[in-house]
């Protein structure tokens, strides 16, 4: 994420002294940034992250933390909500709304209060009747995921009660109705079957990404609708979209998630269903993998953030116009066993 933000931000570097947060040092592209701070991951020890971010915040006297993953959006947003005086320099908004975003059973809870479109979800250890009226209502395949993730982690597709019985009173685990074709998904069942299991394979289809931006005071500062074209949870191909509904739609969903308290970034994920309606899977409050491709189609998603969070003349540094698609491409880098040994070390590194 921090590599998108760099690739962002293009010319523009010279304004601004970017610093890097990761819990692994041996990352070549780390080496890009002003100063890199090595730190427990979070999501394997939030006591002992907390108190390196607590130092390395104190050294460095940040005007902006962005936070990169969705444990990044959770921890930051309490933090906001537990000091309200740091609350401007932290890239999110309230954490109930940061609660809903990095679980997905609360995402469903949050959509329906509000009248989002979202999936139909349903907790894995739900009542026995409560779970026979969803596979009624929805049928195979049904998706399960895990209820906090990225990139698809340990997302399946479950095909036939047989399958279902292995997920069922799971509580780190939903279900939800699939989307996609389900003719395509049986077809490819029957194959593995008959002639054995690719080895490499996937379901990934093109998916309606929106991305917003939320201005500390609730404005919109902007949006942008493409269609993403995934492959092992990353966005190989991006497009700029040509459904009026889709930007309509997204506007009208990023408002919403605007008047009830979000603030900063805001990517929602849909799908339209076999009725031809669309419907929200996922969505989360941060930058994302794609970020870097809108950029090159025109959306300046990380220069609209800092010149509205901390009131910076950023240049407008605006790509050629015309371009409608971005293919992602392979770039090899060389990783500098002195530096990486240098981070390991010292915790800190500064060109």
């Amino acid at each position: 994420m921090g590599q998108n933000i760099i690739a962002a931000l293009s010319q523009r570097r010279d304004q601004l002294d970017i610093r890097a947060v990761n819990s692994k040092a041996d990352e070549p592209t780390l080496f890009d940034f002003d100063a890199v701070y090595l730190a427990p991951w979070i999501g394997s020890d939030p006591g002992a992250f907390e108190q390196r971010f607590d130092a390395i915040v104190e050294e460095a006297a940040p005007d902006l933390v962005i936070p990169c993953r969705d444990d990044d959006v959770a921890f930051l947003a309490a933090r906001a909500q537990r000091d309200p005086n740091a609350r401007s320099r932290y890239l999110c908004g309230s954490r109930s709304i940061a609660d809903a975003l990095s679980d997905k059973w609360e995402s469903w809870r949050f959509s329906s209060a509000l009248g989002l479109p979202f999936a139909p979800t349903l907790r894995a250890d739900c009542a026995r009747d409560e779970l026979d009226a969803f596979v009624h209502a929805h049928g195979f395949p049904l998706v399960a995921k895990p209820v906090s993730g990225f990139a698809s982690r340990g997302v399946v597709l479950v095909l036939d009660r047989e399958q279902l019985a292995r997920l069922v009173g799971r509580n780190d685990y939903i279900f939800q109705k699939f989307l996609g074709d389900p003719d395509r998904v049986r077809a490819h069942a029957q194959s593995v079957a008959r002639d054995g299991v690719p080895l490499f394979h996937t379901f990934e289809e093109v998916k309606h990404s929106i991305q917003g931006c939320i201005a500390p005071e609730g404005r919109i500062s902007g949006l942008m609708v493409t269609d993403n074209l995934m492959r092992f949870g990353r966005s190989e191909r991006v497009d700029l979209a040509t459904d009026p509904e889709l930007e309509s739609a997204g506007m009208q969903w990023v408002r919403t998630f605007a008047e009830a308290g979000w603030r900063g970034p805001l990517n929602i994920q849909c799908q339209r269903g076999s009725d031809g309606r669309l419907a929200i899977y996922e969505y989360n409050g941060r930058f994302t993998g794609a970020t870097a491709a809108r950029y090159l189609l025109g959306f300046d998603e990380v220069g609209m953030v800092v010149r509205d969070w901390l009131a910076f003349p950023l240049r407008v540094d605006a790509p050629p116009p015309g371009a409608r698609s971005v293919i992602r491409t392979m770039n090899s880098r060389m990783l500098d066993p002195g530096k990486v040994t240098s981070l390991s070390r010292t915790l800190s590194w500064r060109p």
